[in-house]
């Protein structure tokens, strides 16, 4: 019973930082880039961006030339004169008598199936719906052509915008965006998981203290104690003081032996 809770101990921590790490992982992703989900695939729309000094897209509407509208990817509007309250962080303007935000600037694109989408929300208050304020849909699909148009409108609230370019289509990841730091990723968390997991167990359950908290303990001080036995043994056999040679020179020869051990004979003879 004892070893079931401490096994289901450890799988709730392990979820815990798995979640963590994949927050993590999604987190140093760049700005205005996605990974899908399911193929692995990364997407990257920064080259749609417009920055200073750059003219803002201007999606096409059809027939319906009512109102006017400024887009932004990941990057507020580059319009200087948008005739509204809050002009910060504005990514979709609209203007048919007056200049209205239609969403504030978000730099994470995100996968809804295999859909591509970049939402702008918090824009200006629905005029027909004064509990909600305007938002913009951005739909990216990979294709050969340029320019946003416009799909929909609800209620003059939501906006959905179709973009159809080769800038949506999968790219090679941005070298330093490999696969090294995704494995470095789950290396991390086995370890915090076998660490924080076994020291949070051992302090609740066996109410340890100090390094006594440490998941295995008393293994990991004998493993200590071994690789410091073998320090030791190796240090000793690589570093062992020469003798020096020159202790030898006055040691006598063997005729000099011979000598000093038949005058020792004769002297006890006498």
């Amino acid at each position: 019973m004892l070893m079931f809770k401490k096994q289901s101990f450890a799988l709730t921590v392990m979820m815990a930082f798995i979640a963590l790490a994949t927050q993590t992982q999604a987190a140093d992703e760049p700005d205005c880039t996605v990974t899908h989900p399911s193929t692995g695939k990364f997407y990257d729309l920064r080259p749609l961006i417009r920055k200073d000094n750059d003219n803002d897209w201007t999606p096409d509407t059809g027939r319906d030339q009512s109102m006017e509208f400024k887009l932004n990817v990941c990057q507020k509007v580059q319009q200087k004169e948008l005739d509204i309250k809050y002009p910060e962080e504005v990514a979709s303007w609209g203007k048919r008598n007056k200049g209205t935000s239609l969403g504030k600037l978000s730099k994470t694109p995100v996968f809804r199936g295999d859909s591509l989408i970049l939402e702008y929300r918090d824009g200006d208050d629905c005029p027909n719906a004064p509990n909600y304020r305007k938002s913009t849909t951005i739909q990216f699909v990979c294709d050969t052509s340029g320019n946003p148009y416009l799909i929909s409108s609800s209620n003059d609230c939501s906006y959905w915008f179709v973009w159809r370019t080769p800038v949506a289509c999968s790219t090679d990841r941005p070298s330093g965006s490999n696969g090294g730091g995704i494995f470095g990723t789950i290396i991390g968390v086995v370890v915090a998981v076998y660490f924080l997991g076994g020291i949070a167990y051992n302090r609740i359950v066996h109410h340890a203290r100090g390094l006594k908290q440490i998941p295995n303990y008393h293994i990991w001080v004998e493993g200590f104690d071994f690789i410091k036995d073998m320090a030791m043994i190796l240090f000793a056999k690589c570093y062992r003081p020469k003798r020096s040679q020159s202790s030898y020179h006055n040691l006598p020869v063997d005729s000099e032996i011979n000598t000093l051990i038949d005058d020792d004979y004769e002297d006890d003879e006498v």
